[in-house]
């Protein structure tokens, strides 16, 4: 049984009780990312994040890992475009302590300048990790160009000009906007008493002023776009785009169903066609990105630059089929099981539990159980999937972006591929 409370300083917790499991996973989350940025302090929710592991007001960041590795070493944190999230799983037994240790660096981080120096450096070194990662920075590259000046475009690691500039300034006015009880919600699934949990919680995060509401985030405009970037590396990068929709619409379970048919596994058409029947292509997939207010429905392969045009034909050869031929009950139902199952065994994390009822929470997403959930992909028929492909996955609206070897790229087959199949973009 989910628990849903909401404190005095309208922070919010949901609580899992799950005794069959001897673990125990603690989430906080803060309700803020680099969408809730502007163009003067993005990256700025990024540094947050590193910061609260550099010590409190009582613990180095030596303390801080020592104590955790005693628990079995396993805090994290990430920076998405929406939220940020600081997690530990530990055994049930040492909940109190996980819950102590990572609220006091909620509610106590030292941020301290010559740290927060030193932090930088490592950050602008993490900055160019991720501009050599060419499957990362194709997604983010076609993101930032779609949405233009929109803060969900913004590169979660900000841009080093910016990010460089920083003072505890800049991220003490951040935090106060946004590490407080409006904007912070705690997750707990696993094995724990729920009454005792929540006391806890109390005494640890009830001091939490509520702070302001945060301003409003205008949904984004998507905008077609192309966009190229060389790098000499071997392989070519490409990574396509639909319109699609929001982390809470009707059409998220179909999403869930066309994505595994299309190329979400193994066993998807993407996959099979172009990987394994025509070995074109070591990696392709399609993935759902959802947000607050919008979505894309997004296709990444990598391959030789000479074989680009050939992939992307195929790639796109296998939508249109999607979009006009129904898919068969067979392949459906099989979709469908494989995601029920999915889902399921997914419940047999913790971990899993407290991220996924915490999003449920934060996306304003109503709760439901695993069997309701199940339920309503179950649900999902062939004409659901033909209706969302010719609604969403439309040629006419698609976006692109390559990154890798250009010259090493046939431009111009590229841009018959385009014109084939009725897409008003143009490599230059």
């Amino acid at each position: 049984m989910v628990i849903r409370k909401e404190l005095n300083n309208h922070m919010r917790v949901v609580m899992e009780p799950m005794e069959q499991f001897t673990s125990v996973s603690i989430g906080v989350w803060v309700d803020a990312g680099s969408a809730n940025e502007n163009p003067d302090n993005n990256g700025i929710a990024h540094v947050a994040e590193h910061m609260l592991f550099k010590g409190t007001a009582t613990r180095s960041a030596r303390d801080i890992a020592d104590e955790t590795a005693a628990l079995g070493d396993h805090l994290d944190a990430y920076t998405s475009k929406e939220c940020t999230c600081y997690c530990i799983k530990t055994l049930g037994e040492y909940a109190d302590k996980a819950l102590e240790i990572i609220a006091d660096m909620i509610c106590h981080p030292k941020l301290d300048p010559q740290d927060l120096k030193k932090e930088l450096g490592v950050i602008l070194d993490e900055i160019d990790m991720y501009e050599d990662d060419a499957d990362e920075l194709v997604h983010e590259l076609l993101q930032k160009k779609i949405w233009q000046d929109h803060p969900l475009g913004y590169i979660i690691s900000g841009e080093k000009d910016v990010v460089r500039h920083f003072d505890t300034d800049v991220l003490r006015r951040f935090m106060n906007t946004y590490y407080n009880g409006r904007h912070l919600l705690i997750s707990v699934a696993g094995r724990f008493d729920p009454e005792t949990m929540l006391a806890a919680i109390k005494k640890q995060f009830g001091d939490i002023p509520a702070g302001a509401p945060a301003a409003p985030v205008l949904p984004p405009v998507y905008h077609q776009t192309l966009v190229c970037r060389h790098k000499d590396i071997e392989q070519m990068h490409f990574d396509l785009a639909f319109d699609g929709i929001p982390y809470e619409h009707e059409d998220k379970y179909v999403l869930g169903v066309v994505n595994s048919i299309l190329g979400g596994n193994g066993n998807s058409r993407l996959f099979q066609e172009v990987r394994e029947e025509k070995g074109l292509a070591y990696t392709v997939y399609s993935y759902g990105s959802s947000f607050k207010q919008c979505g894309l429905f997004q296709i990444y392969a990598a391959m030789a630059p000479e074989q680009t045009a050939q992939v992307l034909d195929a790639v796109l050869a296998s939508v249109e089929r999607m979009r006009k031929e129904a898919v068969s009950e067979r392949e459906l139902s099989l979709t469908k099981r494989q995601i029920q199952t999915e889902l399921l065994m997914s419940a047999e994390s913790t971990h899993n539990r407290m991220e996924a009822n915490a999003k449920a929470w934060l996306y304003n997403e109503h709760q439901e159980t695993l069997q309701e959930t199940a339920a309503h992909v179950a649900a999902v028929t062939a004409e659901d999937v033909s209706a969302f492909m010719q609604k969403y996955l439309r040629m006419e609206r698609l976006c692109a972006a390559f990154v890798g070897n250009l010259p090493a790229m046939d431009a111009d087959a590229v841009n018959a591929v385009f014109k084939k199949w009725g897409i008003p973009l143009k490599v230059q």
